[in-house]
Order: C-alpha cells, then sequence, then structure tokens
C-alpha cells in the first residue's frame, strides 16, 4: 500500500523497495552469461534487466513503466529447464517465491539467534531488539560484500516491488490493528494520580522546551528543518503503549507494581500523543480549509468504527452461541475492513497504520471476538512477518552515515544538531518521569525504573520516521540516524532497567506471617485460588471445616483466576466494590460469586468473604496472587493441585502444567505460608450423623511441620473434626532436643505430649497425639499404606521427613517437588485410598530487622 501523497515514494516504495535510492531485498550483477542462438554470450547490465524483465513475464514500455504479466512466474520449472527442455534461466533464489523463502528464513533464524544469545548472557533485551540487529547485521554484510555478491542478489532489490519487504509492510499493519484491539482506554478514567499526570509530563515537557529552544534561534541559524524538528520532537518525546507493553511482557514486570503504573502511564501518553500528532495535522495543511477537511474526514472514520462497526460486533458477541468459537467469515471480515481502513487514510496522505489501529480500539477486546483475533494474528505475524518489516528498514539505513553524529566534535552541523536533540529530549524525558512519581512518593529506584521504562523507544517510533522519509520530510542521513538511536535504545534501556530491578525483593514481608506464630489465636486471614469451576466445592469444604469463632474469626478472600486475552493490560476486579452484574468480571467469576454468597449466607455467615477476578498473564498469575497476599496481610494462600480427579475419585481427568508451574512460582514468593489442596475425597465437617471428619497431620520435625500441624490444631477445634497427630521418630534415637529446630518442635507439641502421657484426650478439641519409631523409607511406606482408610483428611509440611530416616530410600521416587517426598507419596496414584492431602509451607519471604 502506498502510503505517500505523491510527493515522495510513498509506503510501498519505503517499505518494500524499489529503486536505487532505496534498499529493498532482491537484485542482479553486472554482467551475465546466457544462451542465445546455441551460443554463449555475455549481456550489458541493461540487457540482462531486460532479459530478467522477460523471464519474469515483464514487459518495459517506452515510457520507462514495467508492465506485470499475472499471474507473473514466481518459481523455476527446476531441474528439468537444465536437463529436458535446455532452457535458459535464472539462478533459483532469483525467481520471486524460492527468495521470499530465503529472507523469510534468514531473518527468523538470526534473530532468534540473537535472542537466544542475549537469554544466555543473561541480558533483558526485548524481542523488537534481536529483530532490528538481525536486520543490521545484514546491512553490514551488505555493504561489506556489494550488491552484486550472492547475498546482495537476494537482499537487494532493483527496479521492481520487493515482496518480502510488502509482506513485512501487511504484518505491521495487522500489528497495530492488534496494538488498537488490546488497548483499553477506559483504563485511562481507572489509573493512579501519579500515572495521569506522569503520562502527560512525560509528554508535554519535553515538547515545550524544544520548541521554546527552537524559537531562541533565528531561521538561517537552524540546521534543522521546521518539519524534521517538530516530528523529531513530537516521535521522541511520546511513549508508546503497544511498544511499553510488550518490553514489560519481555522484562516480566508487566504484572509488578511499577509495570502496572508504567502501562497506565504509557496509555495516557500514547492518547496525549495521538491528539497532538492529529491536532498537527491542521497545522501543517497548505491552508486552514484543507486542514479542516482532513479533520472531518478523520471525525466521519471514527463515527463509522464507534458508531457502526463496534455495536455490530457486539451483534455478532450476541450470536455466537456459548461455548463455540467465532466464525471465520466474522475474522475474514474484520481483515478486509482493516485493508479498507488502511487505504482510506492513505487517500488522506496519513499514516496508514492509524486506520487499523482506530479500528482496533472499535473493536471490543477480549473473547470471544478480541481474543480470537490476538490468538489467531499475532503469534504467526509477531514471528515471522513482523521481523520482515524491521529487516528492511535496517537495510534501509545508511550506516555510513553514523560516523559524523558519534562525536560531539563532528564537523557535520545537522547531524551533530540530530543527535544532540534526541539526547536533549531523553534527558527531559527522562528527568521528568523520574521527578513526578517520586513526589507521589514513589521510592527513588522504582522512579528511576519507571523513567527508564517511559524512555523506551521501539518499532512504532521507528515505523513513523520511516514514513516521514518516504514522503522527504526527513533526509536520508537524519533518518539512519534516528534509527541508530532507536537500536541503541531499545538494547541498552531494558539491560539498564534489568539490572536495577530486582522481582524477588517485591514481596518481601517485615513481619512473620504464619500459623505457627498465631498460636491459634486472633484473626485467620486466608486467600483462596480458583482456576475451575470444579475447584469451588473443595476449597468450600475445606473453609467450612476450619475453625472459627468470635475470639479466632476467619476471613478468606477468593481469587478467581482468569487467563489474559485479546488484551495488554492485566486487570484485578474487587466484586466487594463492584457488585455482581457490573462490569467485565462478572462475566468470568459469577458461578465462583455466587457459589461463595452462597456458603457465606446460608452454610457458614460468620466466615468473611469477599470476592476478586485476576486476569491476567499465565505465566505472570503469581506476582497478582502475591500482591493480593502482601495488600490484605493474608496468613495463609490455599492452591489447588495441578490434577483434577474424576468424579469417583479413581482416574485424573485433567492435568494442567500451567497451575503446576503457578503453584512452583508461588512458593517461591509468597509473603506468607501457602498450602497446596489434593482433593480426592470430600472434605467436609457436615459428614453423617454421629460421624466426625478425620484428619491426621504426619509431624517429622521443621518449620512447614510445625506449621502443618499449627493449621491442623485449629481444625481439631471445630465441632465434628476429630485430629490425630502421628510423629515419626528415628528408631534407635533420643527424643531430647539437640538443636534450636527440635526445641521449636518439642515447644509446639509439648502440650500434646503431656496429654499423651497423661492418658486423656481433650474431648472439646478431639485431638489424639501418637508416636511411632521407623528404621527407613520402606517403614514409612508400610505404616502410611496401613492407615491409608482410617482418615479424610491428610496434613503434612513440604519439607516433612526431608533429610531424616522417615524418608531415606524413598526421597528419589517425589514426582511432584512442590509436594514434598510424604506428600506426594500421598497424592499419587498407587496410594491405596483416595483421600486428600494438604501440604503446607511456612512464610519463606520475611526480612529479619535484628
Amino acid at each position: 500500500m502506498d502510503m505517500g501523497n505523491g510527493t515522495g515514494p510513498g509506503m510501498s516504495g519505503a517499505f518494500s523497495g524499489g529503486g536505487d535510492e532505496m534498499m529493498g531485498m532482491g537484485g542482479g550483477g553486472d554482467v551475465m552469461t546466457g544462451m542465445v542462438g546455441g551460443e554463449v554470450t555475455e549481456m550489458s547490465p541493461e540487457v540482462r534487466w531486460i532479459f530478467e524483465m522477460a523471464w519474469y513475464g515483464e514487459t518495459v514500455r517506452d515510457d520507462g513503466l514495467i508492465c506485470e504479466e499475472h499471474p507473473p512466474k514466481l518459481s523455476s520449472d527446476g531441474i528439468w529447464e537444465k536437463l529436458i527442455v535446455k532452457t535458459v534461466g535464472l539462478y533459483f533464489w532469483q525467481y520471486r517465491l524460492p527468495k521470499l523463502e530465503i529472507v523469510i528464513l534468514l531473518v527468523f533464524f538470526l534473530w532468534q539467534a540473537f535472542n537466544i544469545l542475549f537469554k544466555k548472557l543473561r541480558l533483558s533485551v526485548p524481542k523488537f531488539s534481536s529483530m532490528m540487529l538481525a536486520g543490521l547485521l545484514l546491512n553490514v554484510v551488505v555493504t561489506l560484500s556489494g550488491d552484486n555478491s550472492l547475498i546482495g542478489e537476494i537482499l537487494v532489490t532493483k527496479n521492481r516491488v520487493d515482496i518480502a519487504a510488502l509482506l513485512g509492510s501487511f504484518g505491521f499493519l495487522i500489528f497495530w490493528f492488534l496494538k488498537g484491539v488490546k488497548m483499553d482506554v477506559k483504563r485511562i478514567f481507572k489509573a493512579e494520580a501519579k500515572a495521569r499526570v506522569t503520562g502527560v509530563a512525560s509528554v508535554t515537557f519535553p515538547i515545550l522546551v524544544g520548541f521554546f529552544l527552537y524559537s531562541l534561534k533565528s531561521a538561517e541559524n537552524r540546521p534543522l528543518s521546521a518539519n524534521e524538528y517538530d516530528i523529531m520532537l513530537l516521535m521522541e518525546s511520546i511513549t508508546s503503549f503497544s511498544g511499553i507493553a510488550r518490553l514489560l511482557r519481555d522484562l516480566g514486570m508487566n504484572h509488578s507494581s511499577i509495570g502496572r503504573v508504567a502501562l497506565s502511564s504509557a496509555l495516557v501518553s500514547d492518547i496525549v500523543g495521538l491528539l497532538l500528532l492529529v491536532a498537527n495535522v491542521s497545522r501543517v495543511s497548505k491552508s486552514f480549509n484543507d486542514g479542516l477537511s482532513i479533520l472531518f474526514e478523520i471525525s466521519l472514520f471514527l463515527v463509522i468504527a464507534f458508531a457502526a462497526v463496534r455495536p455490530l460486533m457486539f451483534k455478532v458477541i450476541k450470536r455466537k452461541r456459548e461455548g463455540r468459537p467465532i466464525e471465520d467469515k466474522y475474522i475474514y471480515g474484520i481483515l478486509v475492513l482493516v485493508c479498507l481502513s488502511c487505504m482510506y487514510w492513505e487517500d488522506l496522505s496519513q499514516f496508514p497504520p492509524l486506520g487499523a489501529f482506530f479500528l482496533g480500539l472499535a473493536i471490543p477486546n477480549g473473547p470471544p471476538i478480541g481474543s480470537a483475533l490476538v490468538e489467531r494474528l499475532e503469534s504467526f505475524n509477531f514471528g515471522i512477518i513482523l521481523p520482515l518489516f524491521l529487516s528492511a528498514i535496517m537495510l534501509r539505513t545508511d550506516i555510513t552515515s553514523w560516523k559524523g553524529c558519534l562525536t560531539f566534535f563532528s564537523s557535520d552541523d545537522k547531524k551533530f544538531a540530530v543527535a544532540s536533540l534526541i539526547l536533549l529530549i531523553f534527558l527531559l524525558k527522562l528527568s521528568v518521569s523520574v521527578i513526578v512519581p517520586y513526589l507521589y512518593k514513589m521510592p527513588l529506584r522504582d522512579s528511576i525504573i519507571l523513567a527508564l521504562i517511559m524512555s523506551h523507544k521501539g518499532i512504532i517510533e521507528l515505523s513513523f520516521y520511516l514514513f516521514s522519509y518516504s514522503l522527504v520530510m526527513v533526509s536520508k542521513d537524519t533518518f539512519s540516524i534516528l534509527v541508530l538511536s532507536i537500536v541503541l535504545n531499545s538494547v541498552f534501556i531494558p539491560v539498564v532497567i534489568g539490572f536495577l530491578y530486582d522481582p524477588s525483593k517485591q514481596f518481601m514481608c517485615y513481619q512473620k506471617r504464619n500459623l505457627a506464630s498465631m498460636k491459634n489465636i486472633g484473626e485467620l486471614k486466608t486467600l483462596v485460588c480458583i482456576h475451575r469451576p470444579d475447584h469451588i466445592s473443595s476449597m468450600i469444604n475445606l473453609l467450612e471445616a476450619s475453625y472459627q469463632s468470635e475470639e479466632s474469626p476467619l476471613t478468606c478472600y477468593v481469587l478467581h483466576l482468569v487467563e489474559l486475552q485479546g488484551q495488554d493490560v492485566p486487570t484485578l476486579i474487587s466484586h466487594k466494590v463492584q457488585k455482581l452484574g457490573v462490569g467485565s468480571g462478572k462475566k468470568y467469576s459469577e458461578n465462583v460469586i455466587l457459589s461463595f454468597e452462597h456458603f457465606h449466607r446460608y452454610v457458614c455467615s460468620s466466615i468473611s468473604i469477599d470476592t476478586f477476578t485476576c486476569i491476567a498473564n499465565a505465566n505472570h498469575m503469581q506476582d497478582d496472587i502475591c500482591w493480593l497476599a502482601l495488600d490484605k496481610a493474608v496468613t495463609l494462600i490455599i492452591l489447588p493441585f495441578h490434577r483434577t480427579w474424576s468424579l469417583d475419585r479413581t482416574s485424573i481427568v485433567s492435568d494442567v502444567e500451567m497451575t503446576r508451574f503457578l503453584n512452583l512460582n508461588v512458593l517461591k514468593q509468597a509473603p506468607c505460608s501457602v498450602g497446596i489442596l489434593i482433593e480426592r475425597h470430600l472434605v467436609n465437617k457436615k459428614q453423617e450423623p454421629q460421624q466426625s471428619l478425620k484428619v491426621c497431620t504426619i509431624f517429622v520435625g521443621g518449620k512447614d511441620d510445625r506449621e502443618a500441624l499449627a493449621f491442623a490444631k485449629r481444625m481439631g477445634r471445630q465441632e465434628n473434626v476429630t485430629l490425630t497427630v502421628l510423629r515419626l521418630l528415628a528408631s534407635g534415637k533420643s527424643k531430647e532436643a539437640t538443636g534450636w529446630d527440635q526445641m521449636l518442635d518439642t515447644v509446639e507439641l509439648r502440650e500434646l505430649m503431656k496429654s499423651n502421657d497423661a492418658g486423656t484426650v481433650k474431648e472439646e478439641t478431639s485431638t489424639i497425639y501418637l508416636e511411632q519409631e521407623i528404621l527407613d523409607g520402606a517403614d514409612t511406606s508400610m505404616l502410611l499404606r496401613s492407615m491409608a482408610f482410617d482418615y479424610d483428611l491428610f496434613v503434612v509440611g513440604r519439607t516433612c521427613g526431608e533429610n531424616h530416616e522417615a524418608t531415606s530410600g524413598i526421597e528419589n521416587w517425589c514426582e511432584f517437588e512442590e509436594l514434598g517426598v510424604i506428600g506426594d507419596f500421598l497424592a499419587s496414584p498407587d496410594f491405596p485410598s483416595k483421600t486428600s492431602v494438604l501440604v503446607v509451607q511456612q512464610q519463606r519471604t520475611v526480612v529479619n530487622n535484628n
């Protein structure tokens, strides 16, 4: 598609190649050997070009225009050309289809190689930077080897459309469209004050200072033209929301507190930048009437998009059957609208991807349409097609232009002015992005990280500079220097952010939040996580079996985890603030909300219930879980096991590895204690009449065992719950405490041991204390199997039996490390009974103030 307005090469010329000025992908040499009438002859470059045109199915008219026959000859006839037909053809890489395939493979493997290299070096470099470096490497190779080399013939196109770069341009339009689909503009009104102020100030302050400095110089002393200065000032000042979202995703920060503020600030900055961009249209128009005409046509497009297309999309959603995917015809229709939108904006002589972007904003984000578009288009487009666009831009860059701007003692005033302006705006933007959040009480280190994020540049700025270059609004030297600045920015800023940002410290807690320190008194705050509807009943049954009273109340925060689809920004919805029936969270969590409301209202009104919905990327859900636990001062997080059993509890019906990785990550960074519930038996204190719920705690020693015992003791105080504490002792060894850990174990068991020595069992707690000596892991296995059908629930510590005779010989058979040796044995399919298991880990991330 042509992005030009008749004053320059246009978008097809800039993005696709064509002409000697722009470097594309394809080409030929000076002299060609051919066969004419059975004799070998040499052709001059002009004759060779005519020969190639004819072979491609193209002819050259008298006026110099190239006429192409359709369908053109895309590939050679193979080996038969040489052996049977005896025809003279081109080399296979000179045909369009093989050349396109070679370029795709070459670019793909190069950017993947850079990406893998940075990961091995533990450098936080985004994937976009790897793509740009791949194109830059190809540019260097072509420059050193020349256009007439083999690599030059493949990558440098002359006198015809560059198919690879044209395909990359289409991928870039799709990228802008998906950018609009995933953006939720309503988040501007939900953003914190510091995010809104930072977003506005980071754009307006550099622009105001830039205009002030520009006005100080007279017109004859200005090395840059007004167009060049305006373009650079605007694009260097704005922050792209899509670029920041991709950066944070690559850095793993989009669910952190800094990432959330950065996303909100970038969204505000992006909208302000778009408004300035549209407002600039009337200023640069040839006349006032032309400016009004363009603004009217842009407004007409927005009205059609939001008043016609958006309601139509909602009708499509209503017609879709529950559980059925969006039909292909709607996806194809939306892609046609994307192309028409870009053509409309091109006809206005504006940046065509903006048409795709605004159309994307009109598409309802999230499931079913937004998520379907992202799922079908993003992976293939981002991994295969979009790198062609970035490589094509890098190939058009004149790397020889960089010599004059790499030193402040350059003799070229224009190059020095471009480099100085880029550095000045970067410092201004960085400074204001540090000062504003710091004034809002954000820590200085976090403010610096936020400022670096807001100063990041990437594909959005790169594409707009290419568009300006295609319209001859910036010179080739200026364009090349701008490309260099973006490459350096996109490589070094993420590396610096990676060194400054320490994700392991974000959930550090300065006080103990565990059950053992509560001594079974005070309020117990739990965070229950739900992935699937079948997790609801198991969590409700466990809560019902837990003890609660006026002296020891139980508060439960229920978090429904939903995978983020078709959006860039994670969302946490509180249903206590946002009542059922209002907002977007209800459609995901209605069953969860109603089930726990029913439990609170009709079953156990003494438990306080607060429900949340977390819509987040599956790889970063642990951040939202830990943040909510930290914010609510939770004592225990309860997670469901990643395996789900059938109704008869005899077979595994689902095994979700993503849930397992989530559990492991929560165990590593949780600011409190964590429990993993493996439910194969209905844990419910309301058994048959005169029958109690039988709970067994296996105690070997250690902080996790003490935590498990503390939770089990609390359950033992509940009516109709019988608790058995089984202590495993190494045979032949003294029970006397020999270390601090053993002393704590003795203190925790002292009351139970006294009751056992006296031969009494407290009726109010229904607690039984047993001791058993064992030789090794085989003894432990036989003991547990013998009591498999005696209990409804086992409560064990994660490190139960670790480095102890109780697990000697069976520790290597542990399949799931998150359960520990004993927990894994109890939860294995080979265990005789289908008893439920709760594996508890004590708080790990506490910071000592001593």
